[in-house]
């Protein structure tokens, strides 16, 4: 397990808390606590009361999604640095989406009553929880312009990347690893199994993927980036 020092550090280098002045960022980190999760965990599902908020360490979450008829069902994959719940603490109505482990996992954990501590103590801190809301908003915006790219080749790419947290710039870490399986994508792509499937066999075949049980690693971002702009 990380160490909580560690966490902090991980928690400030990438994603929401970067963004945010030091003094806002130790507000959060000192009122936050270290957790675990164990693969296949739910830490809460959609429809769940409001609560705190999560801030994903190691590992990866899977982002369940249920706005219409169907689901829930697979969204987004979360990776570290991405923080989850300011919705419900904001406006105190249930949670909009799930978050369950896709692999171990380790996270910091705000609660819901620090979060009011902080606002307390500095009510413009408001506008620092809402960034976490505006970084939501971009990523759902752009997985809707990528939906509508006619090729569907280009659409699973463009999944690919996002899913890698790639889809622009190259992700910090080392090894880009996505706990999916080509159904999945197929899902998320709107295609059928068997097109999801052909589509990634060539990409690996290519050199640009690898792919295992549940698993696809990213191998050449740049290239599927580059099919993209073709």
């Amino acid at each position: 397990m990380l160490a909580l020092e560690a966490a902090r550090k991980i928690a400030v280098s990438q994603g929401w808390l970067s963004l945010t002045p030091p003094s806002f960022q130790n507000a959060v980190l000192q009122r936050s606590r270290l957790q675990s999760c164990k693969a296949g965990q739910t830490l809460y599902m959609v429809g769940d009361p409001p609560g705190g908020m999560y801030g994903l360490v190691s590992g990866g979450l899977g982002v369940t999604i249920a706005p219409g008829e169907r689901g829930p069902y697979f969204g987004h994959l979360a990776r570290p640095g991405t923080w989850f719940g300011e919705a419900a603490a904001m406006t105190r109505q249930p949670r909009r989406v799930g978050l369950t482990a896709t692999r171990d996992a380790e996270l910091l954990h705000l609660p819901l009553s620090k979060i009011d501590e902080i606002v307390g103590e500095d009510p413009s801190a408001w506008r620092m929880f809402a960034l976490v809301t505006l970084g939501h908003l971009d990523m759902a915006i752009g997985a809707c312009d990528d939906l509508m790219m006619r090729d569907h080749v280009k659409r699973c790419v463009a999944i690919l990347l996002r899913l890698g947290g790639c889809r622009h710039v190259s992700a910090p870490a080392a090894l880009i690893d996505i706990d999916l399986s080509q159904d999945d994508i197929a899902t998320l792509a709107n295609v059928a199994r068997t097109t999801a499937g052909s589509v990634l066999r060539s990409l690996e075949k290519a050199g640009q993927i690898e792919q295992s049980y549940r698993r696809i690693r990213i191998l050449a971002p740049d290239a599927l980036r580059d099919i993209l702009r073709d």
